[in-house]
């Protein structure tokens, strides 16, 4: 006789996501992007934000194309606009966009193609989006079309050894290269001139990330992740939850926290992580001056980065740095890349040479 058998429905987990539809939570991000910038249009197809002016912007400027899987909003969806991007390609949620997405979106900024100024392309370096920007950039030079392609790795969790050949990981150091590199853009440079003070300013940049949880992703099936123990935050988390540097607990002190990532930054004694030419960790010579960027990936509030951003001033002048600017802002919401129940503070620094 057969005996039946009850099995307990598993236990619902939190998804940490208002979302209406998984498989349109990217179009739905960027489609309400638009209403919230009316100078912007969607193309559904491609996935792609552009300037509503872009026809007549591409006649004589140089254009300049972000790409990034999504769950990064607002970046790098957020920067498309005067000053800033000519357009975004976004791939699907921490999936870097197709070779023909990324082509599109570069015929749709050189129209009349050799007669363009050409177009910078800028992503972060992720195996997947050097792969496909490659193929859609070969393709595009083959039918005329001039593009500089600009991959940025800034993350100092990533030293020589561990990054081999693939490098480090691009975190938010793309954001501190662009806002110059776009200027120049805005105001008429050819390209070689644009790409010149992007890669420049991408060479000298390092960014180092603190999370007390790893990320939640907004698909249908929520993949068990591996968590941190209460107490606990993990130094160099990457920003979709890769692997960091060490775990630490007790949770230091936000003074302690603060003077640890700088070193990591400014420390040129770390061979392995030495990526900005300072001519000393302490009391550099000439070479003092950098523009700081505190970056929150959703889960902290305000209040918390203006501390940090204090700390972060005050153990620069002790060294004897001069921040000569200062970004604070929330540039990775938490569609996918908030950190739950945690913070990631990014450091980006440059040489003023």
């Amino acid at each position: 006789m057969a005996t039946e058998t009850q099995t307990k429905p598993s236990p619902a987990k939190e998804t940490f996501h208002f979302i209406n539809d998984p498989a349109e939570a990217i179009n739905d991000a960027l489609v309400g992007l638009t209403y919230l910038k009316p100078s912007l249009s969607y193309n559904r197809e491609y996935k792609t934000v552009y300037r509503n002016d872009l026809p007549n912007f591409t006649r004589d400027h140089v254009t300049t194309i972000g790409f990034a899987g999504g769950g990064h909003e607002p970046m790098f969806g957020g920067f498309v606009g005067h000053n800033f991007l000519s357009a975004y390609v976004s791939g699907n949620v921490f999936a870097s966009p197709t070779a023909a997405q990324i082509f599109e979106a570069i015929k749709m900024c050189q129209p009349e193609g050799s007669k363009s100024m050409g177009t910078l392309i800028v992503c972060g370096n992720y195996t997947g989006d050097i792969l496909n920007a490659g193929l859609a950039i070969t393709r595009a030079q083959a039918a005329g079309y001039k593009v500089h392609f600009t991959p940025v790795g800034d993350d100092v969790a990533v030293g020589r050894k561990k990054g081999g050949k693939v490098g480090r990981r691009g975190l938010s150091g793309h954001l501190v290269a662009l806002k110059g590199a776009c200027a120049l853009a805005q105001r008429g440079e050819s390209l070689e001139r644009v790409a010149e003070v992007m890669e420049y300013v991408a060479g000298n940049v390092g960014t180092i990330g603190v999370a007390f949880d790893r990320v939640a992703l907004p698909n249908a099936t929520i993949t068990d992740l591996q968590t941190l123990p209460p107490a606990t935050i993990e130094l160099g988390m990457g920003a979709h939850g890769e692997p960091g540097l060490q775990q630490i607990s007790p949770v230091p002190s936000p003074e302690s926290l603060t003077s640890q990532m700088l070193d990591l930054i400014l420390d040129i004694s770390d061979k392995d992580r030495a990526f900005i030419p300072f001519s000393a960790s302490s009391h550099p010579s000439a070479d003092n001056e950098v523009v700081m960027l505190l970056n929150s990936l959703g889960s902290t509030s305000d209040g918390v980065l203006a501390r940090f951003a204090e700390l972060a001033n005050a153990e620069l002048e002790k060294r004897g740095f001069k921040s000569e600017d200062e970004w604070v802002w929330h540039y990775n919401l938490a569609t996918a890349s908030g950190q739950r129940r945690g913070y990631e503070s990014g450091t980006g620094a440059r040489v003023v040479g």
